[in-house]
Formats: C-alpha cells, structure tokens, sequence
C-alpha cells in the first residue's frame, strides 16, 4: 500500500547516551504465560471430540433437588452445588 520514500542516505541511531555506535540490543522478550481455567469434569464427549458439559441452570435444577430431598437443610448450597455438578458430569 505504502512505500517509504527513500532518499539514498540512512540516519544514524545515536546511542541513548549520546555517543554514537551501534544502539543497544533489544531488551530479552519475556515469554507469556498461558493462563488456562480450571477444567472440571467432562459432562460427555460427543462427535468430533466435543466436550459437552451440564449448563448452570442443570446444575441449579439439580442442586435443588437434592437440597430439598436432604430436608431443606440451611447453609449447604455450596456443597448441594458440587455434588450436583459431580453427578451430572457423571451420568451425562
């Protein structure tokens, strides 16, 4: 698209500190870290590999229903939550 004009002299990078010579190498490029999220359990794979897993409103669905077949208990629904989660991974 664009084309540097060119006019046959190159300047000259001078040193950061002034005194001419060839400028410093670039600073050592850090690598990246690859951050991944925690995979829990795959619900199922299906065709080509696909990992399918329970949607949240599954997981509500059924930790409710096990909150309320274990008598409406108060202050568990974190574990209600995972044991749905497990369960559902399992048998999907």
């Amino acid at each position: 698209m664009f084309k540097r004009q060119s006019t046959g002299k190159r300047a000259q990078a001078s040193h950061p500190t002034g005194k001419g010579g060839t400028p410093p190498p670039p600073p050592a490029r850090q690598a990246e870290v690859k951050r991944s999220e925690p995979k829990g359990p795959a619900a199922s794979a299906g065709p080509m590999g696909e990992v399918r897993r329970p949607s949240r409103e599954q997981i509500a669905v059924r930790a409710y229903h096990l909150w309320q077949s274990r008598g409406e208990p108060s202050g568990t629904d974190r574990e209600d939550w995972l044991e749905a989660e497990r369960q559902l991974a399992t048998t999907a």
